[in-house]
């Protein structure tokens, strides 16, 4: 059975539950991920980021510096 994409996504995540020890006491569990989709039409996706406690930043705008990498 293949997972549900959500087509307003830019990439989708599978994913397997691997720990849910933490569950009961914090609602944490550890998943894995297990296969990736990412739309091949999307060059330049706006991506959201949650900062914690409601905060949220929206991506900004691309820069391109040189590479210091060998």
């Amino acid at each position: 059975m293949e997972a549900p994409l959500i087509a307003a996504c830019y990439a989708n995540l599978e994913c397997r539950v691997v720990d849910t020890c933490l569950m009961n006491r914090y609602n944490f569990f550890i998943l894995e991920v297990v296969k990736t989709w990412v739309d091949p039409a999307c060059k330049s996706p706006q991506t959201l980021h949650h900062q914690g406690r409601g905060i949220y930043m929206l991506s900004g705008e691309a820069i391109k510096l040189p590479s210091r990498m060998k």
